[in-house]
């Protein structure tokens, strides 16, 4: 049976504790409350250092069966060295993968805005030693590969031949936002990830069996709905297409990620109720309190 996959890129945050988590203390597992309302989490940490394994034991200790980790090979990898010659990083990044057993989903490459058409064979040859029993998804950023020319066709093709999915990353909604319309701060901070964050086209297209989208939305969920109703319609029609995709959502402040996954999911349910995807049933978002006087 086909799944999907819902998520955020972090499993902690301040402002959850004594609100949709018990209040911090030492009894508290944090990746344990997470999965309490998600399947499903993109783990960022292994990008900037490969988790021990005894810390990946815990972690698979902590979630149910059904949970599954999307973690990113180390930037070792992916930015620092060279993809064709990485054979010892990569099989001890896997070998600490592997503690999670069926827990872990997709093992996520991520490339920078340098790695160009060019160096096209570099993937090849990571692809042709990568181990087919992983489930491998590739993000691109070089623009040649989003412009529906020979580049684009050909990284298309070698993924497919492979049934590795490429990563969907979708800030349409991040950059639509004007910064101006909210309190200094939020300006500051919205500024700070719209710089920080890929400006790449949004192209939809699920090159193996588990597609991957980042969906990255502005600091109101309401302004962020139009940006993800095409999803809704997607999801669905990957659902029926026996694919099981994964959605992570982002903010500019990810405090408020769940309720922007939990808005995503109430309206796919409300649109496909024979689809419907478990409701996450969080409290309402905390609200800041303002000064009286």
């Amino acid at each position: 049976m086909a799944h999907c996959y819902i998520g955020c890129p972090i499993w902690t945050h301040p402002s959850w504790f004594g609100h949709i988590y018990p209040a911090k203390s030492r009894q508290i597992n944090s990746l344990e409350s997470y999965s309490r309302y998600f399947n499903s989490i993109e783990g960022n940490s292994s990008f900037y250092h490969l988790p021990e394994k005894t810390t990946l034991q815990k972690w698979a200790n902590s979630v149910p069966e059904r949970f599954r980790f999307t973690l990113k090979l180390p930037r070792t990898i992916s930015h620092e060295g060279k993809l064709d010659n990485c054979t010892g990083l990569l099989e001890q990044a896997l070998e600490h993968f592997s503690v999670l057993g069926e827990k872990l989903g997709l093992v996520m490459l991520q490339l920078p805005a340098s790695f160009s058409p060019a160096q096209l064979p570099s993937l090849q040859h990571f692809i042709k030693h990568f181990p087919p029993h992983f489930s491998l998804a590739v993000e691109l950023r070089h623009l040649d590969f989003f412009a529906k020319g020979e580049a684009e066709i050909a990284v298309n093709r070698l993924l497919q031949m492979h049934n590795i999915d490429r990563v969907i990353m979708d800030t349409r909604g991040l950059f639509a936002c004007s910064a101006e319309q909210y309190s200094a701060q939020e300006s500051a901070l919205i500024r700070e990830v719209q710089a920080k964050k890929p400006r790449v086209p949004t192209h939809v297209i699920a090159t193996g069996q588990r597609p991957i989208v980042r969906f990255v939305g502005q600091t109101d969920i309401a302004q962020t709905k139009p940006y993800y109703r095409p999803w809704l319609h997607k999801i669905k029609q990957w659902l029926d297409e026996g694919k099981h995709p994964s959605v992570f959502f982002h903010m500019p402040d990810n405090k408020d990620a769940p309720w922007l996954a939990q808005s995503f999911v109430q309206d796919f349910n409300q649109l496909y109720p024979n689809y419907a995807l478990p409701n996450l049933n969080l409290a309402e978002p905390q609200k800041e309190q303002t000064d009286l006087f």
